[in-house]
């Protein structure tokens, strides 16, 4: 953004690393997450991405913004080499499935694609197939 609104042509012009001011503030709060306007194609976006990004693993605030937007008060667990690890237990797994099946298919965002893409339909296959969860509304 830097480069676009100063309109720089020259890479050797550019201030050193580090002297760029920043255009846009980091959300402070889990909330401010949720309200950008591209949060939820970002979230799916991760997804695809297998949500292993270096700079997230230890982000807090972010990962809160995740249980604002699944509305859950599960607890996030530190895990080896410090990754946050979403933590499930088999009396939320349904609450959670239907959250998860709506985000996915039914709220309007990109779709996942790739390898990520063709886990999910495996996963809504099974689900499908299983007496516990085949009552729910599944995607066409």
């Amino acid at each position: 953004m830097f480069i676009l609104k100063t309109d720089q042509k020259v890479y050797d012009k550019l201030p050193a690393k580090g002297e760029i001011p920043s255009l846009f503030k980091l959300p402070k709060i889990a909330s401010d997450y949720v309200n950008l306007p591209l949060f939820k194609n970002w979230i799916v976006g991760f997804t695809m991405s297998e949500g292993s990004t270096q700079k997230k693993r230890l982000h807090v605030t972010l990962f809160n913004a995740f249980k604002e937007v699944f509305n859950t008060n599960r607890k996030w667990k530190k895990k080896v080499f410090f990754f946050l690890v979403f933590i499930i237990n088999l009396v939320s797994v349904l609450k959670l499935t239907y959250k998860l099946m709506n985000f996915f298919s039914f709220s309007g965002l990109h779709p996942l694609i790739g390898l990520k893409g063709i886990q999910y339909l495996k996963w809504l296959i099974n689900l499908r197939n299983s007496s516990r969860y085949g009552n729910l509304k599944f995607p066409e």
